[in-house]
């Protein structure tokens, strides 16, 4: 197939340039040069900005275009009006869901409201995405594929948020464990997400679809993970908000709340392993995330809790026993 992606040299968007590539089709990139340049060298690129220069893209016919950088109406509007395939894939997220009370959200579950914009925040980056959404849906209305993946590890993480518990639980030696041992936790590996897109513009999908891996509770994850002289230290909710943690200042953290009653943010799978998709496992995300960053070690990621709170955290703990 003839893919024109957009985006392609960040994080997801290199693992779906680098699925695509395996299974021989001809793709094509579409980005501004910015991020990783070097990478995909053999692959014929198409160098603009997409608010400004998208049509650059008028002149061709794709069979599928997948599109990983739109975040606001005006990433996409101009891409649209000038592009020409059979399919468009629009990668979204699970933040699209406006209300995660009642368990894991289905691809039918409440969203947000779209709003326009062009400052994208934790709290306007959901509604931004449900407005790209329904741009996608209105202009390609049966040939669309609209992926919702929850948070995405593996290897060219530049968030951490799963790297450091796989890098963290193998260094061993006492390490502070946020919220319950039965708190679920959920992740997609980013060359799973990589799998589902090709494998189903392939099939020409048409709709939406939540990507997220099977949920763990915390305690299999630091199981699974864990070096033999790892010393788990578990630290309540309220521990963690008397000492001024936010939510997501632990890694995969949420506090128990009404309105995040698992703890996180779960997304049901259901109609994605129906397409015959299988997500894999915990223990792969995890060692292919270390050999990514073999040589690195937890301190040089970006942790937002220092020793001096992490102390005060462990008196804390001691103080409640």
């Amino acid at each position: 197939m003839k893919i024109l992606v957009i985006g392609g040299t960040s994080f997801v968007g290199r693992h779906i340039v680098e699925e695509a590539l395996k299974k021989e089709h001809a793709v094509t990139l579409f980005n501004r040069g910015k991020s990783n340049p070097d990478l995909f060298s053999e692959v014929p690129r198409i160098t603009g900005d997409r608010r400004k220069a998208a049509d650059k893209l008028e002149k061709e016919k794709w069979d599928a275009v997948i599109d990983t950088s739109a975040y606001t109406p005006s990433d996409l509007l101009p891409v649209l009006k000038y592009i020409s395939t059979d399919h468009y894939t629009f990668i979204s997220t699970i933040s699209v869901y406006d209300d995660f009370s009642k368990g894991p959200v289905k691809e039918n579950s409440s969203i947000h409201m779209g709003i326009e914009g062009e400052e994208v925040t934790g709290e306007t980056y959901g509604p931004l995405k449900v407005t790209c959404e329904k741009l996608v849906e209105d202009r390609f209305p049966d040939n669309s594929l609209i992926i919702r993946p929850g948070i995405v590890a593996g290897p060219h993480d530049p968030t951490d948020r799963f790297t450091y518990w796989a890098l963290k639980l193998n260094e061993g030696g006492e390490v502070l464990i946020p919220g319950s041992r039965s708190r679920k936790v959920q992740w997609i590996d980013a060359r799973d997400l990589a799998a589902f897109t090709i494998s189903n513009i392939e099939n020409r999908t048409n709709g939406t679809f939540n990507l997220a891996a099977n949920p763990v509770t915390m305690e299999e994850l630091v199981k699974n993970l864990a070096s033999p002289d790892l010393v788990p230290l578990w630290v309540s909710d309220q521990i963690l908000l008397d000492t001024g943690i936010k939510p997501f200042g632990f890694r995969l953290w949420i506090p128990v709340t009404k309105e995040h009653p698992e703890g996180f943010i779960l997304a049901d799978n259901t109609n994605a392993k129906e397409m015959s998709w299988k997500p894999r496992g915990l223990a792969e995300t995890a060692e292919a995330v270390r050999e990514w960053k073999k040589g690195s070690s937890s301190s040089d990621l970006t942790i937002a809790i220092d020793a001096e709170l992490k102390n005060k955290i462990r008196i804390a703990v001691e103080n409640d026993r």
